[in-house]
């Protein structure tokens, strides 16, 4: 009876939060359904809006807890050039909690820090509009004339400026929405037009080529936290329509490679190792799908931010999604997908991406055209182009594995020049042979898998490393000269490395599940009948193998070329042309402006046109 109080109170309370400070209601497609079923559905949908708020009460809590006091000498002792990034969550999280905390505190902390850092940019957009709006009604009058000089002539063109695309999306959106929806007058009407412009134009590339900033577990949360402003906050109906767009192929984009917390699959800027708490983007996704909420309590201070927008935003993703995010659905299945190159409307189909998954563990491989020595910027470092995510039983802590050159840093992340893969759902051939012009760049002669140290150290067999990992195997056989180097650093001392040394090494990884091979002399007896095929590997770089699930890969390195030769099952791969996502689940044909969810009983669908996007849930017949 207690809980059942608690678990009211807390509803309450958001409903309540969310009437005072002025959410909107949260858009419905129009589905015509039964009485009974629609009864079913709202009494499910009200006990998810129970979760949710718990959810985000605790992370308000948490944020809200922090010394605020301390963070403003932090920043001006460190000279913090983006100090907002940091305090006015805090401000956010304590003004969302009423009386709890001193308002008036918070907002001078919040004009002194102005004084300092006047400029509108990127990192405090996303927590200014909410600031501003939810709580306009409660603010002293010199707060809100802070909040309307930003759209006066001297400062509203600095919502049009430039950086990374997450950059972009949440200054300029941010933006948007509070020219948009503050009533105040605008002396440039060319700026929320050029913003809108270029939204329809990014929204456009998502649904006919993909995005360059494809599943970042780092900046997905703040791209999100941009849209969110703009679908919580405009006041023009077709603004919103842009913003919800956006926001479900984001969403559907994490739901597919979602991994049990983790964010599965290839990635562009980012490597998730954590289980909800580490990444932005794990962030929302437990805002959204989660139901740990003891999963606040360990959540990097970093990313909470992130997840408190969420938790605030009246944004949900379809409902639709919820079992592909959760891997509520029938599993194993195969996820293809191409991405364009970073900023372009035009350059489809350059990065290939594998995704597999499993009851037990998310398989994931990217492969990357040309060769690049180029150490600093945006991109080549923080791709993630191997990743093994295995599911943890008890829903704390998934095994996170990578395998790759070691270019960038020794945790085998980032793209290395000469890196090499080849997938066939659990099994993976790598390869990394340096030629004259990789040594002269400085190209390590070594390629590491990289695991957590908590599980020791592999047992041999034959050629074969072997772990067990959670419910799986982890069958590794490299060529090289091998050794352990176990921690990896000081900074990685919870990770230990396989480390394969010399100009050419090479990798098997397979995956099985212990289900099936319910002991170590059952799993060796199969390795045993897989083969192995690696006479002609030390001069020409061909190497074949016979996976234990029965699939035959083949991969010949090309040394001065960015992608080897390779055949899956006797056929040759051929990367022209992949669909930009493609799976049983998911689809999205290259070009089409067609993004579709196919689930048991129906289909989801958005579809970008000429004057706005279009949402349509079909009924399937059974």
């Amino acid at each position: 009876m207690k809980i059942k109080f608690i678990v009211t109170v807390v509803l309450v309370s958001l409903i309540s939060f969310a009437c005072a400070v002025g959410i909107p209601a949260n858009s419905k497609l129009p589905v015509k359904q039964d009485n009974y079923l629609v009864a079913v559905q709202e009494s499910s949908a009200r006990n998810e809006e129970t979760a949710f708020a718990e959810r985000s009460l605790a992370i308000r809590q948490k944020i809200a807890a922090q010394n605020l006091d301390e963070l403003d000498v932090w920043w001006r002792r460190e000279n913090i050039g983006d100090p907002h990034k940091y305090l006015l969550p805090v401000i956010l999280a304590r003004l969302s909690l009423g009386e709890k905390y001193d308002r008036q505190h918070s907002w001078n902390i919040l004009l002194n820090i102005d004084k300092d850092r006047s400029d509108i940019y990127h990192f405090r957009s996303i927590y200014d509009l909410p600031i501003f709006f939810y709580f306009r009604d409660k603010m002293p009058d010199n707060v809100k004339e802070y909040y309307r000089s930003m759209v006066e002539s001297n400062r509203v063109k600095e919502w049009l400026e430039t950086g990374t695309e997450n950059h972009m999306m949440m200054q300029r959106l941010s933006g948007l929405a509070l020219i948009d929806g503050s009533g105040w007058s605008n002396s440039d009407p060319a700026t929320p037009a050029s913003i809108e412009a270029w939204l329809r134009a990014e929204i456009n590339k998502f649904l006919t080529i993909g995005q360059g900033e494809f599943h970042s577990s780092t900046y997905y949360g703040y791209s999100i936290g941009g849209l969110l402003n703009l679908y919580d906050f405009a006041k023009t109906p077709e603004l919103k329509e842009l913003a919800k767009a956006a926001l479900d192929w984001y969403a559907a984009n994490m739901a597919v490679r979602l991994s049990w917390g983790t964010a599965g699959g290839a990635e562009s800027r980012g490597f998730d190792r954590g289980t909800w708490d580490e990444t932005s983007l794990s962030a929302v996704a437990w805002m959204w799908w989660g139901d740990d909420v003891k999963v606040a309590e360990r959540m990097r201070k970093n990313v909470t931010p992130l997840a408190l927008l969420a938790g605030l935003s009246s944004y949900r993703p379809p409902a639709e999604f919820k079992a592909l995010a959760r891997k509520e659905i029938p599993l194993p299945f195969q996820l293809l997908a191409s991405h364009p190159a970073y900023y372009s409307y035009h350059e489809d189909n350059q990065f290939w991406e594998t995704f597999y998954i499993t009851n037990d563990y998310s398989l994931s491989t990217l492969l990357i055209p040309g060769k690049s020595y180029q150490t600093k910027g945006t991109i080549n470092a923080q791709y993630a182009t191997y990743k093994l995510v295995v599911r943890d039983p008890k829903r704390e802590n998934n095994a996170v594995i990578s395998l790759g050159g070691t270019y960038h840093n020794l945790m085998g992340t980032g793209r290395s020049p000469g890196d090499r893969y080849l997938q066939k759902d659990g099994t993976v051939i790598y390869q990394l042979r340096l030629n004259e012009q990789d040594k002269k760049a400085g190209v390590p002669n070594r390629s590491h898998l990289v695991l957590p140290a908590s599980f020791g150290q592999a047992k041999q067999y034959k050629s074969w490393y072997i772990w067990r990992i959670h419910e799986v195997w982890l069958c590794v056989r490299p060529w090289g000269e091998i050794s352990l180097l176990s921690p990896i650093s000081e900074r990685y001392k919870d990770y230990q490395a396989l480390v394969a040394k010399g100009d050419r090494t090479a990798w098997i990884t397979d995956i099985a599940r212990v289900s099936d091979y319910p002991d170590f002399q059952r799993l060796t007896a199969a390795l045993d009948r897989s083969e192995i095929g690696d006479r002609q590997w030390e001069s020409v770089g061909k190497l074949t193998y016979t996976s234990l699930a029965g699939n035959r890969l083949e991969m010949t390195y090309q040394p001065n070329e960015a992608i080897s030769r390779a055949m899956i099952n006797d056929q040759e791969r051929i990367l022209k042309n992949w669909s930009v996502l493609e799976s049983p689940y998911l689809r999205q044909s290259l070009k089409s402006g067609i993004l579709e969810m196919f689930l048991p009983g129906k289909t989801w669908r958005l579809r970008n046109t000429l004057t706005s996007p279009k949402w349509e849930l079909i009924s399937n017949p059974s």
